[in-house]
C-alpha cells in the first residue's frame, strides 16, 4: 500500500498549551530541535516560518534545493514548502510559526504577500546577516519571547506587531542585499494571483489559455507579465510546477513512474519520463534513487 506523499503539519502539532496554539508558535531552536524529532524528515506546514539561526552549521533543503545554514543566517518559508535540514549539534537561533489569519487581522494580505523572500519563484529564502542586523532581528525576537513566556493584557497586540517588525526589518535588509527585486514590485498582486490559480490547478490544467481567460489577460500579455517578473513565459512556470509535484511523488510516495504519470496527466509514462531528462538531466528512476541513496 503507497505510504503517504508528505506529512502536513499544522502549528497545534507543535504546541497545544500557549497563547494561541492555533495560530501561533515561538521557541528557541535549540528546545524546538530536542522536542519535535519528527521533523527532521521531509514535511510541509501549512503556516509560515522564520527562522534564526545564531550559532550551528549545516544544509537546509527546501523543494530539493539546498541551501548552507550558518550564524546569522535567516530562513522564510511559506505554506505548501516542502523542507528538511541536516544541522550540527551545537545548532541555536530562534524560530516563529504563524498562520495567514493571524497575520491578516491586523495587516493586509496585499501586505504579507509583498515579502517576495516567501515567492520561491521571484527569490531565495535566506538572508545572511551582519553583526548589527543579526542583533536587531535577534533582540526582536526575544521580545516575542518575552511575551510567550510571560502572556499579559493585549499580549496578542504585541505579537502581532512584533511579527511584523520582524518581517518589515528583514525584507528592509532583504531588499539592500537584492535590489533587483526593488524594480519588480509593480504588477506583484497580478502574479501572485497567477501563482494562486496555478497551485490550484496545475494538476489538472495545463492549456495556457486557460491561465490567461483566468487572469482576464490574452496570452500575450500574460507572457508579458511572467516575463517581467520571472524572465520565463507562462508555460515555463507551469511546466516547473508540474516537475516540482513529480519530484515530491518520486521521492516522498510509493507510486510507480507510470502512476506518477498517469496522475499528473500524462498519458504516455514514457513521454513523461523524457520530459522529466529533459528538465531536470535524470530519469526519474534515477532520481529517485539518487534522492533516496542521499537521505540514507
Amino acid at each position: 500500500m503507497p505510504k503517504s506523499i508528505l506529512p502536513t503539519y499544522q502549528i497545534p502539532d507543535f504546541e497545544k498549551v500557549s497563547i494561541d496554539p492555533q495560530e501561533y508558535y515561538y521557541s528557541r531552536l535549540e528546545k524546538h530541535l530536542q522536542t519535535h524529532l519528527f521533523i527532521q524528515k521531509p514535511h510541509k506546514h501549512d503556516f509560515y516560518i522564520l527562522v534564526l539561526f545564531s550559532h550551528g552549521n549545516g544544509t537546509h533543503i527546501i523543494d530539493f534545493k539546498s541551501y548552507l545554514v550558518t550564524p546569522k543566517s535567516m530562513f522564510f518559508l511559506a505554506p505548501g514548502q516542502v523542507h528538511s535540514w541536516t544541522l550540527s549539534p551545537d545548532t541555536k537561533g530562534h524560530i516563529l510559526f504563524f498562520s495567514q489569519s493571524f497575520y491578516t487581522s491586523i495587516f493586509s494580505l496585499a501586505k504579507l504577500n509583498n515579502f517576495t523572500f516567501f515567492n520561491s519563484n521571484l527569490s531565495i529564502p535566506v538572508l545572511n546577516l551582519e553583526s548589527a542586523q543579526f542583533n536587531q532581528l535577534a533582540s526582536n525576537f526575544e521580545k516575542v519571547e518575552e511575551e510567550i513566556v510571560h502572556p499579559n493584557w493585549s499580549s496578542m497586540d504585541f505579537l502581532k506587531s512584533y511579527t511584523n517588525i520582524l518581517l518589515t526589518i528583514s525584507y528592509r535588509y532583504y531588499l539592500d542585499q537584492n535590489p533587483q527585486l526593488k524594480s519588480q514590485t509593480p504588477y506583484l498582486d497580478q502574479f501572485q494571483k497567477l501563482e494562486k490559480i496555478i497551485e490550484e490547478a496545475f494538476s489538472v490544467q495545463r492549456d495556457v489559455n486557460f491561465y490567461a481567460s483566468q487572469m482576464n489577460m490574452s496570452l500575450k500579455q500574460l507572457n508579458l507579465l511572467t516575463q517581467k517578473k520571472t524572465g520565463k513565459p507562462i508555460s515555463q512556470l507551469l511546466m516547473e510546477r508540474v516537475i516540482l509535484e513529480s519530484k515530491r511523488l518520486l521521492v516522498h510516495s510509493d507510486l510507480s513512474i507510470s502512476e506518477i504519470a498517469f496522475k499528473l496527466l500524462f498519458e504516455d509514462p514514457s513521454y513523461f519520463s523524457r520530459l522529466f531528462k529533459k528538465k531536470t538531466c535524470y530519469t526519474p528512476e534515477k532520481f529517485r534513487l539518487l534522492q533516496q541513496s542521499s537521505s540514507i
